[in-house]
């Protein structure tokens, strides 16, 4: 009983299954890219995360009651998400988990997605990537990503790579460049460009390109809102000693 994990992952068995995971983390990348694949690709939900250390509460989508950690599946895909932040000790557990899952159904390819923080804008945000193994990786720099020689990758993303490599699965992350300070459906269809490289669905990343035109054109009103209060102050600022 000591050894008892304080996690069940409610989930059916799915033959030789493609496992993508898109937890919460930076840009939200991973969570808008998890959600936006679910939807487009008419994916339902499958199964859920169950734990006593998982916040009580029910996600209301479509007028009906979900758990805030759940998996939605088509064929032999199956998404992992999240719309909670998961603390440290319950993300080792339900990778430990899923891994167990993936192991004994075949797992084709365990792939997780999310985002990567560089602080500032480029002209093209790339897409980084990291398997267990060079071959891998090999096929990872084939769809288009940049191989991330050196660094850390936290969270879920991070302990699945780790945990799915020490059992041979072929794993990977991919993680899309953002600034990191608001939500990015840009890095989201970036890294989703890539995916549809290495596993069979068939979607447009142009949904996801024109909301992020939207924040953007937000954010630039308000970058110029700032300035022109800022030079207002400035001018009332000189008046006073004219």
């Amino acid at each position: 009983m000591g050894n008892e994990s304080p996690v069940k992952i409610v989930l059916p068995e799915v033959e030789s299954p493609i496992l993508i995971e898109g937890y919460p983390g930076i840009g939200l990348v991973g969570h808008i890219a998890a959600n936006f694949l679910a939807k487009e690709l008419g994916m339902e939900m499958i199964g859920y995360v169950e734990s006593p250390f998982i916040p009580p509460m029910a996600l209301i989508l479509e007028g009906k009651p979900n758990p805030p950690l759940r998996f939605y599946g088509r064929d032999n895909l199956i998404l992992a998400m999240a719309d909670i932040y998961v603390p440290p000790t319950l993300v080792s557990e339900i990778s430990r988990g899923l891994v167990e899952y993936l192991k004994r159904t075949g797992a084709k390819k365990v792939i997780s997605i999310g985002g990567i923080g560089i602080g500032f804008f480029k002209e093209r945000m790339d897409v980084w990537g990291v398997g267990a193994r060079e071959e891998l990786n090999r096929e990872l720099e084939s769809a288009g990503a940049k191989i991330l020689q050196y660094g850390s990758i936290m969270g879920m993303s991070g302990d699945l790579l780790w945990k799915a490599s020490k059992e041979k699965l072929d794993a990977y992350v991919l993680l899309g460049e953002t600034f990191g300070d608001r939500p990015d459906p840009r890095a989201a269809a970036n890294v989703i460009e890539v995916l549809k490289k290495m596993v069979p669905i068939d979607v447009s990343t142009e949904p996801l390109i024109k909301e992020a035109e939207m924040i953007e054109a937000q954010l630039r009103k308000m970058h110029e809102q700032v300035e022109q209060a800022r030079k207002k102050a400035g001018k009332q600022y000189e008046n006073i000693y004219l």
